[in-house]
């Protein structure tokens, strides 16, 4: 029998969070990276193999949440949070890809006790790849930043975040990734990091500069938390998209070595 899937908003000042959830059992609750939307989870949702309780939802400026003028890493931890609060439940696994991996890890650390674990996809990882924030802000200031965003918003499935908002908060993502060992360092439940290893890209100077880098920082977290779980899977940055089975495969096991503790 099939569970009929609830959308509804929720409020976070002035930002109306669109949610979506589905199914009964121990809650999943994802994080979605910047520039995604709940869509991007559809896939390895449909690759998960026992009962879970799916929440999705949208950040502040994306899919069919609101737009707000404050698009800080604050700005989106509190949304984080207030979906924590008013829809999450008592301790659920939080599976954070990307800048929501970023968040899922700050959030934990402030809030010890409320997660029953962290599934890390893609971000979290203690280095800052932004060695020019200038040539961030030109390399995102094209056409296609503009318009593309835009069209896709249309339906639903965009971001509503302008080439220099999209840029400094990529620049305050990386800031904060420097002080993210004080936030690993307050965690106080199990915590898998599924990583890429072709992460920034698989072609040019800049790409292998900021692999390299993001393969030393992921294993500078692994000497440092040997209880930790990390895999690497040889891909991009989409391993939502590209990785759905692996990646569920991974969250199964995940999920029932901690419930079943």
């Amino acid at each position: 029998m099939s569970i009929k899937e609830k959308h509804y908003k929720i409020s976070n000042g002035e930002v109306q969070l669109a949610v979506s959830e589905t199914g009964q059992g121990q809650t999943l609750l994802f994080f979605n990276g910047g520039g995604a939307t709940q869509v991007s989870w559809k896939r390895l949702i449909h690759e998960l193999r026992e009962p879970y309780r799916f929440v999705t939802f949208d950040f502040r400026n994306h899919g069919k949440t609101t737009r707000s003028s404050d698009v800080s890493f604050k700005g989106f931890l509190s949304d984080a949070e207030v979906i924590m609060d008013q829809v999450a439940g008592d301790r659920p696994l939080v599976v954070g890809w990307s800048l929501g991996a970023d968040l899922a890890v700050w959030y934990a650390a402030a809030h010890p006790g409320r997660v029953a674990g962290l599934f890390l996809i893609d971000g979290a990882v203690p280095v800052n790849l932004v060695a020019d924030p200038e040539d961030i802000k030109r390399r995102l200031d094209t056409p296609a930043m503009k318009f593309g965003p835009l069209l896709l918003s249309l339906v639903g499935m965009g971001y509503r975040l302008t080439p220099s908002e999209y840029a400094a908060l990529t620049i305050e993502v990386n800031t904060h990734r420097e002080q993210l060992l004080s936030a690993y360092d307050q965690l106080d439940c199990p915590v898998e990091l599924v990583l890429a290893t072709k992460s920034a890209g698989e072609k040019g100077a800049r790409a292998e500069r900021n692999n390299a880098l993001w393969r030393a920082g992921g294993e500078q977290l692994a000497r440092l938390y040997p209880a930790y779980s990390l895999q690497w899977v040889d891909n991009t940055h989409l391993l939502p998209f590209k990785e759905p089975t692996t990646l569920a495969r991974s969250l199964d096991s995940f999920a029932q070595r901690i419930w079943q503790d």
